[in-house]
């Protein structure tokens, strides 16, 4: 995985002076998408698409463990 650099989206100015990391907002949106997988994951109708959302689910977990705050438990 490549690290994450933060932009100012309505600037298009690329900022390099700052170490790889995940903002709050973006976090947030991530944990957003994941609780919806869960959610999805959890009533799906049939085994198959069960294991599909599982392992997506799986992969965004394990995105948002990387960038985990620190001290976060």
């Amino acid at each position: 995985m490549g690290d994450v650099i933060q932009f100012d989206p309505f600037t298009s100015i690329v900022r390099d002076d700052v170490p790889p990391h995940m903002d709050d907002f973006g976090r947030l949106l991530l944990i957003a998408a994941f609780s919806d997988l869960v959610k999805l994951r959890d009533s799906a109708a049939n085994e198959r698409s069960r294991k599909e959302a599982d392992a997506i689910v799986k992969r965004i977990g394990s995105v948002l463990e990387r960038y985990e705050p620190e001290g976060a438990a």
